[in-house]
């Protein structure tokens, strides 16, 4: 029997995210993890909430559905971003970022990663930015946090790459979705002067880069940049 692909779409309710669902659900089977704000419900979008400081709800996603059925891709977007000078950061900040950024992350993999390897065939796909790579003022928790999930995505390709598994870091620029739509039109059109092309990128980008990830066997390790050249 040929395995089916599976996306657990772990961050999926930010605005890119619920853009993504509505094509990712017609090509894939999805399940789509949230912590508060749901999706809407006029699709097959299969939806489950999820603690991401919660072991008991991370050890959970194994019994969701029957993971030995298919051939698993992990899509991650979850994450916080605590802006402060690092003078004001506290312990509790630091606590908080690193648990949802960082481990909550290797937590799923780990639980996940048995069945990849029964299967000979996995991919890990980490949404990470050209700005949380780079730094800037006041994002040294969400910056530290980056560049650590992208160091993780290096080593377990290392690791699991004889299984057929891959790990991969999308470094994405601006869309006009979610907190960039928030912004004010000044500090926009800021954003967009420091790109070539002056202009946001669309959610098919994205997709066509996680098609890409799907589809080869050979790139592994790697840090796609999906931000119209961005000049930091």
């Amino acid at each position: 029997m040929v395995k089916k692909n599976l996306i657990l779409f772990f961050g999926s309710s930010s605005g890119i995210g619920q853009e993504l669902n509505k094509i990712l659900i017609k090509k894939y089977k999805v399940i789509s993890f949230y912590n508060k704000t749901k999706i809407s419900k006029k699709n097959k979008l299969i939806e489950k909430k999820i603690n991401l400081l919660s072991n008991k709800d991370i050890n959970k996603i194994s019994k969701i559905i029957n993971l030995n059925n298919y051939k698993i891709i992990i899509l991650n977007f979850a994450s916080i971003k605590i802006d402060k000078l690092s003078l004001y950061v506290e312990e509790k900040d630091y606590k908080k970022t690193m648990e949802v950024n960082v481990n909550s992350f290797l937590k799923i993999i780990n639980k996940v990663i048995p069945y990849m390897m029964k299967n000979n065939w996995g991919r890990v796909i980490n949404v990470s930015s050209t700005g949380g790579i780079l730094g800037d003022k006041g994002t040294i928790l969400y910056s530290m946090s980056k560049n650590a999930t992208s160091s993780m995505m290096r080593v377990m390709s290392k690791e699991y790459g004889k299984f057929n598994i891959t790990f991969n870091t999308l470094k994405l620029g601006n869309f006009n979705h979610g907190l960039f739509k928030k912004l004010n039109k000044d500090y926009r059109k800021k954003l967009l002067d420091k790109v070539p092309s002056k202009k946001t990128g669309n959610i098919k980008d994205i997709l066509f880069a996680i098609d890409f990830l799907i589809k080869t066997d050979y790139v592994n390790g790697s840090s796609i940049n999906i931000d119209g050249g961005l000049d930091e």
